[in-house]
């Protein structure tokens, strides 16, 4: 189930409301985590849904033991903890993947294997190893209640897109007594709305501009044309993947609870090391604290430092998927980082406009890396993109007027969403009629628009 879908609006989100404020007070995280489990289920399915509960038993178990032990038992139930999360992540996620590439590598053989990835299992797999190893290393205790812990790990606002979460984030509300708010109700609904108007009409609208340049084929695309539709698609998985985080934050406003930003006007940006403390803040803090900082990071010299940046952005670019243009993807963002950290990041500091061209011209085309996960067909795209590197035929620039009939209002519309502007805007005046009236009209178009079947999945969700 999908928060942009009418089952879910109509639904499953009043009912679950209801129940969850008609309830009292103490029984409200047994609501919460029952209400969670089922709309896992509902989108899921059984088999999935066995996975996302065995991990949560698991975690819940070793945490426990791991508060009350002492010496090397705690190392012990860590590892245990560990082992089942990642082997659960490996199995489900790269065991194709990497059988695939040993019979390319050995001509061994092995027999065909395919199993479905359990819905959101990177990011809950992420958020409970955050917590045993939070628990391991005293900085979180354990949950004591089940019922607290499995309504911490399956909330369902951020359950199978993030943000990831941790203990802390929570704690303060999740063991106090949530009482229904008239202002938060208010407050979180709108922020659903923001997020659901750059979802519906944004996004999706915008995914269109891909399906067109596939179907043209890469190779038959303008260089104009190659150029405007790495822009269209960096906003399409921008406001995607966005409008779901701050749909996540109005829910859980609406629920009790404060989710943490997970973006920060990302395209504003004066370097790629930047963006990415901006872009999916609660995945790069992961991993800055969870990898980057226990590897060494930046205090042991520039080799160790080479290398913590190395580990982490090449499993970066594994995290999002089991295919090799994703890890080229976070492989080209370290050699970039890596340049940053090394050569020019002194000289993008001191020139600021000349920086955010730095950036605008380098963020589009990681995307494209991203998105194109078959290698020739993303050679034949920067073949597009560069054409004097390539040997090809020109083609006609013309290709891009027809598509600027259909999408220039998007791009305007997207870029101006891009800046501070608009959400200084709402922040002044978000409970007045200049932020109300037009939040009524975008929840009713994204309601015809969806009705009408012109959404689409969130992009993030099959990671």
């Amino acid at each position: 189930m999908s928060f942009s879908t009418l089952p879910f609006l109509f639904y499953f989100l009043p009912a679950f409301l209801l129940l969850y404020y008609l309830v009292p007070a103490h029984w409200r995280n047994f609501m919460l985590a029952a209400g969670s489990l089922l709309f896992y289920w509902l989108g899921a399915g059984t088999p999935a849904s066995f996975v996302l509960l065995a991990l949560l038993l698991i975690n819940f178990v070793a945490a426990r033991l791991m508060d009350g032990a002492r010496g090397g038992w705690r190392r012990v139930w860590l590892a245990l903890a560990l082992l089942c999360d990642l082997g659960s992540l490996f199995y489900f996620k790269y065991m194709a993947w990497f059988l695939e590439n040993l019979d390319k590598l050995t001509g061994i053989g092995p027999p065909l294997f395919r199993v479905a990835l359990p819905l959101g299992l990177s990011f809950y797999v992420f958020q409970s190893i955050a917590y045993v190893v939070d628990v391991y290393r005293g900085d979180a205790k354990a949950e004591r209640s089940l019922c607290s812990y499995a309504a911490f790990q399956t909330m369902f606002p951020q359950l199978v897109m993030g943000p990831i979460l941790r203990l802390d984030d929570v704690c303060a509300e999740l063991h106090a007594r949530r009482r229904f708010s008239r202002a938060a109700l208010e407050s979180g609904f709108s922020l659903f709305v923001v997020g659901l108007g750059c979802k519906v009409i944004l996004a999706d609208q915008l995914a269109a501009l891909w399906t067109e340049l596939a179907r043209i084929g890469f190779a038959y695309l303008s260089t104009p044309l190659a150029w405007f539709g790495a822009v269209g698609y960096s906003l399409q998985l921008y406001y995607d993947f966005a409008g779901y985080s701050l749909m996540a934050m109005g829910l859980g406003q609406m629920l009790g609870f404060s989710i943490p930003r997970n973006f920060d006007l990302p395209y504003c940006s004066r370097s790629i090391s930047e963006f990415w403390r901006r872009w999916h803040i609660t995945l790069g803090t992961w991993f800055r604290d969870y990898l980057y900082i226990p590897l060494g990071g930046s205090r042991h010299g520039g080799a160790r430092l080479f290398w913590s940046l190395l580990v982490v952005w090449a499993l970066t670019g594994l995290w999002h998927g089991a295919a090799w243009n994703f890890v080229l993807w976070g492989l080209v963002l370290f050699v970039l980082i890596t340049l940053e950290k090394f050569c020019i990041g002194g000289f993008l500091s001191r020139h600021r406009f000349l920086s955010h061209l730095y950036f605008l011209f380098l963020i589009p085309q990681t995307w494209v890396i991203f998105r194109i996960s078959d290698l020739g067909e993303l050679a034949a795209y920067f073949s597009r993109l560069y054409p004097f590197l390539s040997s090809g035929e020109s083609v006609f620039a013309g290709d891009l007027l027809r598509q600027l009939e259909s999408f220039w209002w998007l791009f305007a519309l997207g870029l101006l969403l891009a800046t501070p502007w608009p959400r200084r805007f709402y922040e002044k005046y978000r409970a007045t009629a200049l932020v109300w009236l037009p939040l009524f009209a975008i929840f009713w178009l994204c309601l015809y628009l969806i009705s009408t079947g012109a959404g689409d999945p969130f992009l993030y969700a099959r990671f």
